[in-house]
C-alpha cells in the first residue's frame, strides 16, 4: 500500500551553487576500527544511534544475519562514513551506515526494543551458526574463534571534519545513494537537524494511529514519510508567509527553528500536531478512501493532502465538513475538472502559484458549501499572505 503513494519530485536542486565553493573545506580521512571498536562507540553514545532511529528499523533478522555472516567469514562490506559534530569532538552522525550498525547492536544486545540478541537465521556459508545467539558465542567455548573473528573484524570507516554546511552533508548523502535506494529527505533531516522538534515529530508520528491510516502503515515507516507529514503540516501552519517555493530548504528550516525555539513552542507544537490527528479522522470520514486521492487513483496525493489538512486544522471547520460531508463530496470531485487545480496537484507542486490556486480553491469550496467565511491566500511580492 505504502509503495503505490504519490511522493512527487520538488523538482529542487540537490544543493545551492554557493554552497560548492566552501566544500574544500572539509577534512576526510579514513581509519580501520574493528567491530569491538564501534560496538564500544556506539554503547558510550559516541556515535548517534538514538532508540528513535532503532524503532525505525528497516532490516529483517534474516538481512542482518547475512551482514553477521558476511563478517564472520571475513568478506567485504561496504565502508561507514560518519561526520563529526562540529560542537562535540569525537561524536559523530552517522552518514553511511546506520542499518549496518544497527544489526550489530541488535545482534550484540546493546540496543533498545524488540529483537536484541536475535537469534542468527537463514544462513547460507556458515548453516552450523544457525540460531546462535551472541550470548551463546561469548559463553560457549567451542566458539571462541567465531567470536574473535567477528569483534576484531575491521571495518573501514571514513571522518568527515570540519564540514562547512549541512548542504555539503545532503551532497554527502545523495551520492553515497546513487547506487542504491537513497535516503529519504525527512532521514538526512533527522540525522542533521537532531534536537527536541525532531525528536517529538518523530515519537508523535511513530504513535499515531491516524498518519499510520493515512500511509495505509500499522507500524512507523522506515523511510519516515510520516514524520515528513506531520512536519510539512507544522510548517504550513506555523509559518507559511515564510515559504520561498522550495519545499526541502522549507522542512530543514522548520526543523531547525523548532529545536531552537522548542521551549517557547512545545505546546502550540503539541497542540497542532493534535488537532492533525482530529483532521484526519474527519478527513476520513468525510472522503473514505479517496482521501487525498485523485478520482479514481488509489494513490496518496501529497499535495492534495496539504489542502485538505490545512483548514482541516481547525474544530468549527471540521465539524462543518461533516455536517456537509454529502454535498462536499461532490464538490471535491468536481475540483479535478478545474484546470487550475488539475495542475496545482500534478506539476510544479511546490512553486509558490500552485501551492497558493490549491489552498484557495479548496478553501473557495469550504466557504461555499459549508457556509464557512475562511481566509484565502493570494501572493504579495512572492510571500503567502491571508486576507481576512
Amino acid at each position: 500500500m505504502a509503495d503505490e503513494f504519490e511522493f512527487e519530485d520538488e523538482d529542487e536542486p540537490e544543493v545551492q551553487e554557493d554552497s560548492f565553493a566552501r566544500f574544500s573545506e572539509a577534512v576526510l580521512y579514513s581509519t580501520d576500527w574493528t567491530v569491538e571498536t564501534l560496538l564500544n562507540q556506539l554503547r558510550r553514545g559516541n556515535i548517534q544511534l538514538n532508540p528513535n532511529f532503532q524503532r525505525r528499523d528497516a532490516w529483517s533478522n534474516s538481512r542482518k544475519s547475512l551482514f553477521i555472516e558476511s563478517i564472520l567469514i571475513g568478506l567485504p562490506i561496504p565502508q561507514l562514513v560518519l561526520a563529526e559534530i562540529p560542537t562535540e569532538k569525537g561524536r559523530y552522525l552517522v552518514l553511511d551506515g546506520k542499518q549496518r550498525l544497527l544489526s550489530l547492536l541488535k545482534f550484540t544486545g546493546g540496543g533498545e526494543g524488540p529483537g536484541e540478541g536475535f537469534a542468527l537465521s537463514g544462513l547460507h556459508a556458515r548453516r552450523d551458526l544457525q540460531r546462535v545467539r551472541y550470548s551463546r558465542m561469548e559463553a560457549d567455548a567451542a566458539l571462541e574463534g567465531d567470536l574473535n573473528s567477528f569483534l576484531n573484524y575491521t571495518i573501514r570507516t571514513v571522518i568527515i571534519r570540519n564540514w562547512p554546511n549541512r548542504d555539503f552533508l545532503y551532497q554527502v548523502f545523495l551520492r553515497l545513494n546513487t547506487q542504491s535506494v537513497k535516503l529519504s529527505p525527512q532521514e538526512l533531516r533527522q540525522a542533521i537537524a537532531p534536537g527536541p522538534f525532531t525528536t517529538f515529530v518523530d515519537d508523535f508520528s511513530a504513535d499515531s494511529r491516524e498518519i499510520q491510516r493515512l500511509l495505509g502503515r500499522s507500524s512507523p515507516d522506515p523511510r519516515m514519510r510520516d514524520v515528513e507529514i506531520l512536519v510539512r503540516y507544522l510548517a504550513f501552519q506555523t509559518h507559511l508567509a515564510d515559504y520561498r517555493g522550495r519545499m526541502k530548504s522549507f522542512l530543514d528550516e522548520t526543523c531547525i527553528q523548532g529545536n531552537d525555539s522548542w521551549g517557547q513552542n512545545e505546546q502550540t507544537f503539541r497542540q497542532l500536531s493534535g488537532s492533525l490527528d482530529e483532521g484526519i479522522r474527519t478527513l476520513f470520514r468525510v472522503f473514505e478512501d479517496q482521501l487525498a486521492r485523485k478520482p479514481g487513483s488509489r494513490s496518496f496525493n501529497r499535495a492534495i493532502f496539504d489542502a485538505l489538512s490545512y483548514y482541516a486544522s481547525e474544530a468549527e471547520v471540521r465539524e462543518s465538513m461533516e455536517e456537509n460531508s454529502e454535498l462536499l463530496r461532490p464538490a471535491y470531485n468536481e475540483l479535478f475538472s478545474d484546470p487550475g487545480f488539475k495542475d496545482a496537484i500534478e506539476s510544479d507542486t511546490a512553486g509558490i502559484p500552485n501551492t497558493v490556486i490549491r489552498l484557495r480553491k479548496w478553501g473557495e469550496t469550504l466557504n461555499a458549501v459549508c457556509g464557512l467565511q475562511l481566509a484565502l491566500p493570494h501572493t504579495v511580492d512572492g510571500r503567502i499572505q491571508f486576507n481576512g
